[in-house]
């Protein structure tokens, strides 16, 4: 499955069958299966797909079974994979994973396998005593021959539901072959050596994107991006201190619901969500109560892509003494972001958004400061207790199973944001979201957020006259686009378009196209 590299990759995604060839073995299936099969067959067939029969040496293939075939080809016996190749080519399909296999035998579907097949299915009655022999080759699914035609429609058919699409929603993003193919990587217990082996590795690619020293600590989490900004919360402040909390987005209103369920009293500084925080608010509430521990802000505030000045608020908190949390959950990878020497000492982020992961692994960073400040704050948590974390870390170990699947993804992503550059990546951030805004405003729907404010992946835009966000959502999503909804107040006029993760602007080009026709559709006159 390649990136979202293109309009026509969008269009196939959103139309197109995942399987073209279904290809089985003469003699596998009985003969009473090859009859179930025919009606599932035919319905396939008229959906595109495309039947082959593998004849392998010395077997004659009975009458039923070249009845089902689109056509024959001769190969070698299975588990050989060589004649599903010949298949393959006769049938002109030149993606090995746009193949699927149907097997009643363990060499069938080993056969499959190492064809690398998109979909390998064991034929089998519904009796666990016959289907479990099959599970020695591990089939994706084994199905009775009278429900092929229903997993073929559920899986593989033109008009299935679930299916690859364009992500233009706030996270997860879409991921690159490179990171899909990380995530199977070998079944490892975390209590073995490998295991920190990979995490020292993460932990020196994030550090060395983030531009700061070997002196910072890193802590991996099991979870969303939320993980990250609780456990940096709760290891902030000391007891019976304040924390100040920049409020202009649902996300700020996270922070501090965290904070005062962990019974953290809390300060705000507040704008509207079309504006960001002013530092003179801060360190004027600074100034006002000398109680304040640290001071939590959202770098990019999603709920209308807004960025705050968190270098400036920084300055101000430093200069008093206060350390600075930063959730940089949609903004690492993506946004400029100094941190050594000024005066952030945390930062919460994650693998799912612009660092191009799959979801499961969030992180904090944490400054030489913080790490005194976290070992100076009782725990409140077991779960995201980061004192915890850092001394399981020195000992070569975690506390807890971490999500290593997650992780995997996530060290492949990071292999492939340095071999491309962390200024391109930014850069090509930039360039996707200028494309949007020309063409935003070309259809009149002009960005919620002042220019000067945007950040470089999410974009808050008023929903047409006359169209709902559902109607809105679902006109595009049948072209193999999602988009988002709105937050908060706006949430009934407005909607949401983010380009984060392995996707060109190539591929936009087909979602403006998309949401021009839907304007037009619903009888809205573009840029009126």
């Amino acid at each position: 499955m390649p990136y979202a590299d293109s309009a026509e990759t969008a269009h196939r995604w959103a139309t197109e069958r995942s399987i073209a060839l279904w290809a089985f073995f003469a003699g596998d299936l009985a003969d009473v299966d090859v009859t179930a099969l025919t009606a599932g067959f035919a319905t396939a067939r008229a959906d595109g797909a495309r039947f082959a029969l593998v004849v392998p040496d010395g077997r004659t293939a009975s009458a039923a079974e070249r009845g089902v075939a689109d056509f024959v080809v001769d190969g070698q016996s299975a588990p050989s994979p060589f004649g599903l190749f010949t298949a393959l080519q006769v049938a002109g399909v030149a993606d090995a994973r746009r193949l699927g296999v149907l097997g009643a035998s363990v060499d069938t579907i080993q056969s499959g396998h190492r064809a690398g097949a998109g979909i390998v299915v064991g034929i089998a009655v519904e009796d666990s005593t016959v289907r479990r022999p099959l599970l020695e080759a591990q089939p994706d699914i084994i199905t009775a021959a009278d429900g092929f035609a229903a997993l073929d429609a559920t899986r593989c058919a033109s008009n299935r539901a679930h299916r690859q699409r364009v992500l233009l929603n706030p996270g997860p993003s879409v991921v690159s072959d490179r990171v899909h193919r990380a995530v199977g990587g070998p079944d490892l217990c975390h209590r073995e050596p490998e295991y920190p082996e990979i995490l020292d590795g993460v932990r020196r690619k994030l550090l060395k994107l983030a531009g700061v020293s070997d002196e910072w600590a890193m802590v991996m989490l099991a979870g969303s991006g939320t993980a990250a900004m609780e456990a940096m919360t709760g290891a902030s402040t000391r007891p019976g201190r304040k924390l100040l909390v920049c409020k202009n987005g649902i996300y700020g209103e996270r922070i501090e619901t965290i904070a005062r369920r962990l019974g953290t009293e809390v300060v705000t500084v507040g704008a509207s969500d079309l504006q960001p925080i002013d530092p003179a608010a801060v360190a004027a509430a600074l100034d006002a109560d000398p109680l304040i521990d640290a001071v939590a802000v959202i770098h990019h505030e999603t709920t209308a892509g807004l960025l705050n000045p968190i270098h400036e608020i920084a300055a101000e908190s430093n200069r008093r003494g206060v350390l600075v949390l930063v959730d940089a959950i949609s903004s690492f990878g993506s946004e400029h972001l100094d941190l050594d020497g000024t005066g952030i000492d945390f930062v919460a982020s994650t693998s799912n958004k612009c660092l191009h992961g799959l979801p499961g692994a969030a992180f904090v960073l944490v400054s030489p400061r913080g790490q005194e400040r976290i070992n100076a704050v009782p725990p409140r948590s077991l779960y995201f207790d980061l004192p915890g974390y850092l001394k399981a870390q020195a000992k070569r170990t975690v506390p807890f199973t971490p999500a290593i699947p997650a992780i995997y993804g996530l060290d492949a992503a990071l292999d492939e944001l340095l071999d491309e550059g962390l200024e391109h990546r930014q850069g090509y951030y930039q360039a996707r979201m200028d494309y949007l805004d020309r063409e935003f405003t070309r259809l009149g729907l002009e960005p919620r957020v002042a220019p000067g404010l945007r950040s470089r992946c999410v974009r808050s835009l008023p929903l047409p006259e006359g169209i709902s966000y559902d109607t809105l959502h679902d006109a595009v999503k049948a072209d193999g686009y999602i988009i988002y909804g709105g937050l908060g107040e706006a949430a009934k006029t407005s909607f949401r378009v983010c380009a984060l993760g392995a996707l060109k602007i190539e591929a936009l080009q087909g979602f403006i196209a998309s949401l021009e026709r839907a304007v037009s559709t619903n009888s809205i006159a573009v840029g009126a």
